[in-house]
């Protein structure tokens, strides 16, 4: 846990306890001495052991605690973050700036920071919904930190929490509204997202890269776009958006689907659970964050839906639908539940036999992609979604999909990922099928090895590694040499001398899996 939190909390229990009552949680804890600093980080687990003694000590619930600690916080924490916040900001602009702004500054200052992911959305003037995901599960602390931030701006704002993860759902979500005389109802209604049934059982849904995470930004960091340096543009994606006053909230329905909670939420788009009445299935829907950004970002959403839609392959995730409603463009897609490659890796060693098939299948799915004159621009393992028995992989969000003979410049904007960005792309060129090729390698590389083959402490630390072409020494464990070889040659920085044939991949593959049957 970030330095910040901790010496907040110790500065709660100094001020309406005594320093004495620090001084015996620390001894009741086991961390007698403790000095804390505002920008160090601490092991969880001493965090919740002083959380643990204060309670025990204090006689109070833990999540009562927690809850009364957050709304002591807020003020502070707007104090630590000084000069980043804006002086016009209130409550609802702050909130929706942590992200994008707080929370990534405190990531670049240290890299072994993992603070909560907190994505607010503006609904009205008056109202706001607020996602938070974090390992900790924490979610009585935020609970009182919003309550805080809105104390130091003296607004009258009730905050009610609507799911919860603790109880099934994906994630803890809040809904924040300012107190005020209003004769007239709202015009806008907002998504409540506790007014539906339940999401149904799963491990975990993937439907894009669009997803929170409890991961480190490097190691599990989402798609992102930037403009060279003298293009004259700005950065977009990254989880913000400029004017965070853009942000609209979504109906309860799009004619034939229901809209029923959100699953994920990146830098460009919102993700729901729906439900299409005329089928009678689940659905995932895709949508942007804002109306007001521009059709230089609403059409390239589109051109994904209608690429993706085009495609028909057991290893692709479907489109179903596409549509606009108010300018705000949407598209249904087939509802997936299990976990991401990513996180499958995680869980520990990948077998070589289902490695081998996993990457056949991956192989496919972009050979498909390639086969109607697409690139996916963005293949990584949080992009590959498996079923709980890890036996089916679909290949998932294209990004901003276009075709390989595309009038549009694509060479002014590049988008993907840290770690997997072919190293042409780094000098400036375009995404072509060979660039797909080497982030295939990438993803092979950490199947087999279960290590990324460019990782460091930051993101320019990984893309220096990438422009010098220096991965990391893999153990590649009992991964023969034919399938290391071939591994290697699809990371080949040359994009020339890249291996790109899929026939020939395809049988080294089929050679690997039937000897492995054998």
């Amino acid at each position: 846990m970030h330095g910040s939190i901790c010496c907040i909390v110790k500065k709660f229990v100094e001020t309406n306890h005594g320093p004495e009552a620090w001084d015996a949680i620390l001894e009741h804890a086991g961390h007698k001495g403790l000095v804390l600093s505002p920008i160090g980080t601490y092991p969880d687990e001493a965090v919740f052991a002083l959380l643990g003694a204060g309670c025990e000590l204090l006689q109070v619930e833990l999540d009562e605690l927690l809850r009364v600690i957050g709304r002591f916080a807020g003020p502070e924490l707007i104090g630590f973050a000084g000069t980043m916040l804006h002086p016009d900001w209130k409550t609802f602009e702050l909130l929706s700036n942590v992200e994008s702004l707080i929370h990534r500054t405190i990531r670049m200052q240290n890299p072994t920071a993992q603070p909560a992911n907190i994505q607010a959305f503006r609904l009205s003037e008056d109202e706001a919904q607020i996602v938070y995901s974090s390992r900790r599960g924490l979610c009585t602390l935020a609970h009182g930190i919003i309550e805080g931030i809105a104390d130091f701006y003296k607004e009258d704002i009730s905050v009610r929490e609507v799911t919860c993860a603790k109880q099934g759902h994906p994630f803890c979500t809040f809904e924040a509204k300012r107190v005020v005389v209003q004769e007239d109802p709202p015009e806008v209604e907002s998504v409540n997202l506790g007014s539906t049934a339940t999401a149904d059982s799963f491990e975990e849904t993937f439907v894009a890269s669009d997803s929170i995470a409890d991961s480190n930004p490097v190691s599990d960091s989402g798609s992102f776009d930037w403009f060279p340096t003298g293009s004259g543009g700005s950065r977009v994606g990254a989880g913000r958006l400029d004017s965070q006053k853009n942000v609209i909230p979504f109906p309860k329905r799009l004619g034939r689907y229901a809209i029923h909670e959100i699953i994920g939420v990146g830098g460009m788009g919102v993700v729901y659970r729906g439900g299409d009445d005329v089928l009678n299935r689940v659905v995932a829907i895709k949508t942007l964050k804002s109306v007001k950004i521009g059709r230089e970002l609403a059409d390239p959403f589109i051109e994904e839906a209608r690429a993706m839609a085009r495609l028909s392959h057991e290893n692709v995730v479907r489109v179903y639908d596409v549509g606009e409603i108010e300018g705000r463009p949407f598209f249904v897609m087939e509802y997936l539940t299990g976990q991401s490659l990513s996180k499958r890796i995680r869980q520990g060693q990948v077998s070589l036999q289902l490695g081998t098939e996993l990457f056949k299948k991956i192989l496919q799915g972009v050979h498909a992609v390639h086969k109607i004159g697409l690139v996916h621009r963005d293949i990584k393992p949080d992009n590959i979604m498996l079923s709980l028995d890890s036996r089916k992989c679909h290949l998932l969000d294209f990004g901003l999909a276009d075709e390989l003979c595309a009038k549009r410049d694509v060479s002014k904007r590049l988008s993907g990922t840290p770690g997997f960005i072919a190293p042409e792309r780094l000098r400036g060129y375009p995404a072509d099928y060979k660039s797909d090729y080497f982030s295939l390698g990438c993803v092979a590389y950490e199947i087999f090895s279960g290590k990324r083959a460019f990782d460091s402490d930051s993101t320019q630390a990984v893309i220096s590694s990438m422009q010098r072409f220096e991965p990391r020494d893999a153990d590649w464990r009992d991964t023969p040499e034919p399938l290391r070889q071939l591994i290697v040659s699809m990371m080949e920085s040359d994009a020339s001398e890249r291996m790109t044939d899929y026939d020939t991949i395809n049988r080294v593959l089929d050679t690997m899996l039937s000897q492995l049957s054998q």
